[in-house]
């Protein structure tokens, strides 16, 4: 696919989510974490999938709330809120869903009309329409109508981040979407570079290159099937700032590959590298750098929505 079939292609996508009803609901669950509200949320997805996840909120609130979008990594799923607690304790609500298929609540029971396999990277293969990839993405888009569905929280005040996986969402999404985003905050991310992840058989992408030393014809069609999820390629539609981690050591997510994507972007950009460490990247050291930031963003926006009054 050139740009232009990239674009009509996540148009379309977005398109086909809109058509879906949303059946948002929201359930009170409870949370050890004092002044949080949490709940339990559901909503339908692409192919009408029930998407499973977590809305906190900050207990009091002074009108609409910036909105942090929390992406998980590949195959790990939500054990509990109190792992995402720091966002409303510095004032943000958070979304977070449960990836599709990854062995948390959310199911991928909708058929696939090319390839299928335990490993979720080797559904659809064939085409960007049938693709795991675009599912994946598709629900974390369908998040920006959970979020206007929401009356607490501030749609013009989305933030992204993620690890790994979530990382290298954040990236892509922030680059098809079009949704203003504030910032994106992506550590050790995948989806950079693929077709090198592929050969190299990094990370999750290992389970491709498997794929195709049984399937050798499938080569070609493969890869057009994932370079439209590559973040290399959305880099440069990028406006807002990006801070991002990458570790050198780092086997499963390489930083050499992050780093295509990462010098492709035209944005207000940081990069902090980890040097010596795997794909743990920062860990604890780089979440509470993350959230510093965030209290340092979200109070700049306040202070420009006093300076308009």
């Amino acid at each position: 696919m050139n740009e232009l079939e990239k674009e009509r292609f996540w148009d379309e996508t977005a398109a086909q989510l809109a058509a879906i009803p949303l059946e948002l609901e929201l359930s009170p669950k409870v949370i050890t974490q004092p002044k949080i509200k949490c709940f339990s949320i559901s909503f339908k997805s692409l192919q009408g999938e029930k998407i499973h996840g977590l809305l906190l909120l900050p207990e009091i609130t002074h009108g609409k709330v910036p909105v942090v979008v929390d992406i998980l990594g590949y195959m790990t799923h939500i054990q509990n809120a109190e792992e995402f607690a720091h966002w409303p304790q510095i004032g943000c609500g958070c979304l977070v869903i449960d990836n599709r298929g990854q062995g948390g609540q959310t199911l991928d029971t909708a058929p696939y009309l090319t390839t299928n396999g335990e490993s979720p990277m080797v559904r659809g293969l064939l085409t960007p329409e049938d693709s795991y990839m675009r599912r994946l993405v598709a629900d974390q888009m369908r998040l920006f109508s959970v979020i206007d569905a929401i009356p607490e929280l501030d749609n013009d005040q989305i933030f992204l981040h993620g690890n790994s996986l979530g990382g290298g969402l954040a990236l892509l999404l922030n680059g098809i979407c079009r949704k203003k985003i504030r910032a994106t905050l992506a550590n050790v991310p995948s989806h950079s570079n693929i077709s090198r992840r592929v050969h190299e058989k990094t990370g999750s992408y290992g389970a491709i290159a498997d794929y195709l030393l049984l399937h050798p014809e499938d080569e070609q069609d493969v890869l057009a099937t994932l370079a439209v999820f590559d973040t290399k390629y959305y880099a440069k539609r990028i406006a807002n700032p990006v801070f991002t981690s990458a570790a050198s050591a780092d086997t499963t997510c390489p930083m050499k590959d992050f780093l295509v994507t990462y010098r492709r972007l035209a944005a207000p950009k940081s990069l902090t590298v980890y040097w010596g460490k795997g794909h743990e990247g920062g860990g604890s050291r780089q979440l509470a750098r993350e959230i510093s930031l965030m209290k340092q963003l979200t109070e700049e926006l306040n202070k420009d929505a006093d300076c308009n009054l």
